[in-house]
């Protein structure tokens, strides 16, 4: 069984502040991650480490032995005794039209990302960094908020995002319905979210809304990191948890 690493140091999982990121598909979780990262934040892409994670044997067989060799990539004739590749198109054709198959492999990966994240955000504490964010889509879902002491949602229109996927991914309206409906509600994201950032403008717009929340909110609240703070009462279910730049 895993155990979580004891954390050492005044915020939730050590000495370094963690800013997770959730939001709906193409409302620019990745540009609120990166900007965070311009100023010295270690940045962890969810999705890089589960690609990551799949390249390494451990978890590539116990990925196979699940699902079996149809999701791993044709062998190299030129390269016989090279190590096999999971196929990430077919292994998500298949978990995502097979809900009890995404379990399986969220069973899998799961625990080891998390052990993944909580590994970076050790050693970004060692390194003296300004903090770690946390840029995963599932971040609820998956029960990775616990690592975090602040959650920020990225808010945008639904016909904004799907603006924005078609020219950036090539996705139909109906890729993105579909998309979007094996997601979890928003709404219950942005409801558990700790400060809701609007981005329905420029990048430039929304990268200065990102600074402003570092610089001018959470950095004036971190001045008492969150161990050393009296506890506050939870909000009542479906209650908005702290400010919000936009509704």
């Amino acid at each position: 069984m895993h155990r979580p690493l004891k954390p050492r140091g005044p915020w939730a999982n050590g000495p370094v502040p963690v800013i997770g990121i959730v939001g709906g598909i193409g409302s620019g979780k990745s540009l609120a991650a990166a900007t965070l990262a311009q100023l010295g934040l270690h940045r962890l892409d969810a999705d890089a480490v589960g690609h990551s994670l799949l390249t390494q044997r451990p978890t590539r067989e116990a990925v196979v032995e699940r699902f079996g060799n149809a999701i791993l990539l044709p062998a190299d004739p030129a390269e016989p005794e090279a190590e096999p590749v999971v196929d990430r198109r077919a292994l998500g054709r298949v978990v995502f039209h097979d809900p009890n198959a995404r379990r399986d492999l969220e069973a899998i990966m799961h625990p080891l990302m998390r052990k993944t994240f909580e590994r970076a955000i050790a050693r970004a504490g060692r390194s003296n960094l300004p903090g770690v964010v946390l840029d995963a889509a599932i971040l609820f879902e998956a029960g990775w908020n616990d690592l975090c002491d602040a959650v920020i949602f990225v808010d945008a229109p639904a016909d904004v995002r799907m603006a924005r996927v078609a020219a950036e991914r090539n996705w139909s309206p109906e890729d993105f319905e579909a998309r979007e409906a094996a997601q979890a509600s928003l709404d219950s994201k942005k409801s558990r979210a700790d400060v809701v950032l609007t981005n329905s403008g420029s990048p430039d717009e929304f990268r200065t809304a990102v600074l402003a929340w570092w610089n001018n909110e959470f950095k004036a609240s971190a001045e008492v990191p969150p161990r050393s703070r009296p506890a506050k009462p939870r909000p009542s279910p479906g209650s908005p948890r702290g400010r919000r730049s936009s509704d």
